[in-house]
């Protein structure tokens, strides 16, 4: 019964086209000796190798492969290995010397061994662009681009410096693109032109004015929306809500053709932000809704300074106050379930027993705990608050927004999971007994890349302070219309009332003292 030699190999493979050159010289000079030969591509070699290998449950590497079996259909095959062991197995069977010269069979080894080493080279250089294309894959996912719609807004250039100057576990912001079409676009050549010197490790403008925010949304990672009506005395809440209304209507069409499903929308605390984001999130099609969220942190710092004076701790010490409500129109600042860490001093018994002694007297344990306990008896704080605003600066308040939205960027930089509590504008889920179909300033945690209700913070303990009652409350709001809510008229006294008014008290005075003068001679 016959015996068939089966040679398969890489068609570019010295090594390969030797042996089977060996094996078809055996087959025309031995009457039994019979070859067969199986040649595949380099792309295709790999792959039937390794299914070869599971098949026949072989581990044979490299090219070529040789293995016999019986010229029956279905026979068992029997591994001989590669080409070397072709030549010992050609050696042992029919002499091989009396067929292929010592100076050839020299050659077929020198070509076997320069083959082995090309194709470890090979593999080397494979796998060295393998590892350098994963690294710049990482590269890219480690830099991210920001567009920032109303870019006219003052709160613009505190958030470019903070954003440039941003590294986060070597992640960093490669693009800024600036947007506004209520500001004229040399102010917006000039702001580009300006951030044009900054140094950083980006080749070309970092900061791009474009005129079409199409342009900017196609490859945006995160997109600032500080696009807003500002409240004026002049407006009617109803009027002021409806402005701001078409503004996003004019917003979430572009969006909504150009930008990608994983980019967040973020919004500062501008003009009735919540409401704001509310309707992105039902203009809004393509978009995750728990990609918008509005930084309304901010509240909480403005506030914060004020509080640890009157308490008396400092203000490292304490985190920010939580957020509550539907923030730009009505909100709650729960200072008393602020976090502040403090130091507990546990002495040791050798402290109260000896008085002089040089080692160890006790152990500071860190401890977190909230604020009641201090603000109590303590109801000063809001007048005090509404006394620093009316001394306060535009620019200190744009430097706490600035601040709030810098932070949330830079934790979303971090991970898609963080520990860190945030008071963010986003949906409600039903966490803390909000039902709102909207957009709800709440504690927030970043749970798988989403921000999410924090369901385990504490609610505000405060009779006074009732949440869902203003949730209520932004459920009417939304359903507000144009004219609703008059437009409010400032009273002021008339002049001649006034000075009516001061000449009667003069007069009182006079007499007053005419009548004094009167008793003290009599």
């Amino acid at each position: 019964m016959g015996v068939q030699i089966i040679i398969a190999g890489e068609s570019q493979c010295e090594a390969f086209a030797k042996t089977y050159l060996i094996a078809d010289y055996l087959s025309q000079n031995l009457p039994h000796f019979v070859c067969k030969k199986i040649e595949k591509s380099i792309l295709e070699w790999e792959k039937w190798l390794h299914k070869i290998n599971i098949k026949y449950k072989w581990h044979h590497s490299g090219s070529p492969l040789v293995w016999k079996e019986m010229l029956i259909e279905g026979s068992k095959p029997y591994y001989i290995g590669g080409a070397s062991e072709f030549l010992d197995y050609c050696y042992s069977y029919y002499k091989f010397e009396a067929f292929l010269s010592t100076e050839k069979f020299r050659d077929l080894v020198d070509s076997l061994n320069q083959f082995k080493k090309k194709h470890t080279l090979e593999k080397h250089f494979v796998k060295n662009m393998q590892l350098s294309i994963k690294d710049n894959d990482k590269h890219l996912d480690s830099n991210y681009i920001v567009c920032i719609s109303g870019a006219s807004h003052p709160l613009t250039m505190y958030l470019i410096s903070g954003l440039l100057d941003m590294s986060v576990n070597q992640k960093t912001i490669s693009k800024i693109y600036i947007y506004d079409t209520k500001c004229s676009s040399k102010f917006l050549d000039f702001v580009e032109n300006e951030c044009s010197y900054v140094s950083t490790n980006y080749p070309g403008k970092v900061v791009k004015h474009v005129t079409k925010i199409g342009m900017a949304l196609t490859n945006c990672d995160l997109l600032i929306v500080m696009d807003c009506v500002p409240f004026r005395m002049d407006l009617s809440i109803g009027e002021w809500l409806y402005q701001n209304s078409e503004t996003m209507k004019d917003l979430a069409p572009m969006i909504n053709a150009s930008a990608s499903r994983n980019m967040y929308i973020l919004l500062p605390n501008l003009g009735p932000a919540c409401y704001n984001a509310t309707l992105l999130t039902k203009l809004i099609t393509n978009i995750n809704k728990k990609n918008i969220v509005v930084v309304t942190s901010d509240l909480g710092l403005e506030i914060a300074p004020i509080a640890a004076e009157i308490v008396g701790i400092p203000l490292k010490n304490m985190f920010c106050p939580p957020v509550w409500g539907f923030v730009g129109i009505n909100h709650l600042v729960d200072i008393k379930n602020t976090v502040h860490k403090y130091n507990v001093f546990e002495p040791f018994n050798r402290y109260i027993n000896v008085q002089s002694s040089s080692l160890c007297i006790g152990v500071l344990t860190p401890e977190l705990r909230t604020l009641e306990y201090l603000m109590h008896f303590n109801e000063n704080l809001w007048t005090k608050l509404l006394d620093t605003k009316r001394k306060v600066k535009n620019e200190e308040l744009s430097l706490n927004k600035a601040t709030s939205v810098l932070n949330f960027v830079k934790l979303w930089l971090s991970g898609p999971n963080s520990n860190n509590i945030l008071s963010l504008g986003i949906i409600c889920d039903g966490s803390f007994g909000l039902f709102f179909n909207g957009v709800f300033s709440q504690p927030a945690r970043c749970i798988d890349g989403y921000w999410q209700p924090a369901a385990d913070f504490m609610t505000p303990k405060d009779p006074q302070m009732n949440v869902v009652y203003l949730a209520q409350l932004a459920e009417k709001i939304m359903c507000f219309k144009k004219m609703e809510l008059p437009v409010i008229v400032p009273y002021n006294l008339c002049i001649c009332l006034r000075k009516k008014k001061k000449d009667n008290e003069n007069t009182r005075k006079k007499k007053t003292t005419f009548f004094k003068e009167l008793n003290n001679n009599t």
